[in-house]
């Protein structure tokens, strides 16, 4: 039985979900953004005849979708995890 004075809300665990939402997608979305940008940049360079710095940018793109991907999975992997 819920007596008058219990907190109906967890501040706490609010908090934590308002902080850890606020870094995911912030985050995942700025991760994502840098994935954009060397993709864009390795095309130009390329284009350009920049073959070493077209490379540079590739890998900048491939870390970027590979912490995205990675942030993803983390994330499915904590809904589905059973406390």
């Amino acid at each position: 039985m819920r007596l008058l004075a219990d907190p109906v809300v967890d501040w706490g665990e609010l908090l934590n979900v308002i902080w850890t939402s606020l870094v995911g997608g912030i985050g995942v979305t700025a991760v994502f953004a840098v994935a954009l940008y060397g993709a864009v940049r390795a095309t130009d360079a390329r284009r350009n005849g920049a073959l070493g710095l077209a490379v540079g940018y590739w890998t900048l793109m491939a870390l970027a979708m590979a912490l995205v991907l990675a942030s993803i999975v983390f994330g499915v992997v904590v809904m589905t995890a059973k406390e």
